[in-house]
């Protein structure tokens, strides 16, 4: 498959998950070989040792909280602007777009219970 043709896959793909062109501008930028498989989760990004805890808050309303790395994966629920995680690990989907395992902090305004874990794409984080 040709790199246009696997871009307009990926533009189709995330235009039907529900992305957006926001999502699909970091995929579109990739270099010609990431070194990423397109098989899935290549392995951690990054991982943070217990005593470096890395803490950011969501930059926007309504941020999936998945499952796993992927926007294929299960929605747990909802987190907004402002409320803090603490990021466990990251790791690469299968586009090389970058994902956050995090934990929530306080209860989300979505329902889901302080101390809950799931994934969400770091793009929109700080």
């Amino acid at each position: 498959m040709g790199r246009k043709a696997l871009r307009a896959l990926v533009v189709s793909g995330a235009l039907v998950a529900g992305v957006g062109l926001v999502g699909v501008s970091a995929a579109s930028a990739m270099p010609a070989d990431p070194g990423y498989s397109s098989r899935g989760v290549v392995g951690p990004a990054a991982s943070y040792p217990a005593d470096q805890s890395v803490f950011k808050s969501a930059t926007v309303d309504g941020l999936r909280v998945r499952t796993g790395p992927g926007t294929d994966r299960a929605i747990l629920g909802l987190i907004y602007g402002g409320e803090p995680v603490q990021v466990i690990t990251s790791a690469y989907d299968g586009t090389g777009q970058v994902w956050d395992e995090v934990m929530l902090q306080t209860a989300s305004a979505g329902g889901l219970p302080a101390g809950y874990v799931g994934w969400v794409t770091e793009e929109y984080l700080y």
